[in-house]
């Protein structure tokens, strides 16, 4: 597996706060990648930073081997880089198909398609419904297409926002916290959603509080500690890192 993202010394300060300091990993291709924390540990300014939402104060993220940090959201998603938030960012007021269909790559009508309802402006909108309701169908949410987003559960609602960044035919995928609010049976089905995607090219960082789905699921995990990396390795050297214990624990529990 080679190299798709490489950090290189990251840090980013907000005034006289350190959120990272000098965080430096990689992802291989076809790889789940975990990064796991405390709350407050600089999981999701880490995030930030990779997909373009903040800039960092100092080091480098290289896709490829290029440098992308400072690209916009849109620029970054043109070279393949989709993620999902702690906050899902679904439009309420437009059906879940609608949703996942404004994020996809397929051919949009031209004005004179628009105006004269020429039958091209048809096929485009048959095949890009066809393409959002096989995404849904991959996350489980199929039976929920021609309902509106903000009348879901919360659950859903995440599969369907997962959905919509895979609509972008993403190869890295950032999916933050994407088993909050949901049940033991949802996170299963995620956990097989999550293990497949490497299989169809899309490598994945993952933000997760919950220890049994990285466990499961994750190739390697990082661990992060007020702003700093405190270890790395697979799952089950992760699990049993002391380093690990204390952070979560402190160090008189551990």
């Amino acid at each position: 597996m080679t190299a798709l993202l490489e950090l290189r010394g990251i840090s980013r300060r907000f005034g006289g706060v350190a959120a990272l300091s000098d965080v430096s990993f990689s992802l291989s291709s076809g790889a789940v990648i975990g990064l796991i924390g405390p709350n407050g540990s600089g999981k999701t300014t880490l995030m930030n930073v990779i997909s373009g939402v903040d800039a960092p104060t100092e080091g480098a993220v290289l896709l490829d081997g290029a440098p992308v940090h400072g690209l916009s959201a849109n620029a970054l998603a043109r070279r393949g880089v989709a993620r999902t938030f702690q906050h899902i960012r679904l439009i309420p007021d437009l059906t879940v198909a609608q949703n996942v269909t404004l994020a996809l790559h397929a051919p949009l009508a031209g004005a004179f398609d628009i105006l004269l309802r020429l039958p091209r402006l048809r096929r485009i909108e048959i095949d890009r419904r066809a393409r959002a309701l096989e995404l849904l169908r991959k996350v489980g949410a199929s039976q929920h297409a021609d309902a509106l987003a903000g009348g879901l559960s919360y659950g859903d609602r995440r599969r369907v926002e997962i959905a919509r960044a895979l609509a972008s035919e993403p190869r890295l995928l950032l999916l933050d916290e994407p088993a909050a609010g949901m049940t033991h049976g949802e996170r299963a089905s995620l956990r097989d959603l999550i293990a497949s995607l490497p299989a169809h090219g899309v490598t994945v960082l993952l933000v997760e509080h919950d220890m049994d789905l990285m466990m499961s699921v994750c190739d390697e995990i990082h661990v992060l500690n007020q702003g700093s990396p405190i270890a790395s390795g697979r799952p089950e050297e992760v699990r049993t890192n002391p380093k690990v214990i204390e952070a979560y624990l402190g160090a008189e529990d551990a």
